[in-house]
């Protein structure tokens, strides 16, 4: 395999999974609040096992960690749904 084949599938896999979070977040804070959590989220990465969420506001990140357990659920569920084996993480979140 190229090295370049390699990278763009690491991005590709890489951009896969925060865009699952990104919308399991959005879809379990819009299911449980009814609010519109998009202003509110600022970025996603993934360092080794962490996938880190990024927000603006103090009061979104409190709200968003009682919703934790459902919202890594979401996330599990979708990544089972296609194929993405990335297993015993943790969702960090942070201003």
């Amino acid at each position: 395999m190229h090295l370049s084949t390699s990278i763009n599938k690491r991005n590709l896999n890489e951009m896969t999974i925060k865009s699952l979070v990104w919308n399991s977040i959005v879809e379990v804070f819009n299911n449980e609040k009814n609010i519109d959590i998009k202003p509110y989220l600022v970025s996603i990465q993934i360092k080794w096992k962490s996938i880190i969420v990024k927000v603006n506001k103090t009061i979104v990140k409190s709200e968003i960690l009682l919703l934790e357990d459902k919202i890594k659920n979401e996330v599990t569920n979708k990544f089972k749904k296609v194929k993405i084996k990335f297993y015993d993480f943790e969702i960090k979140y942070v201003i």
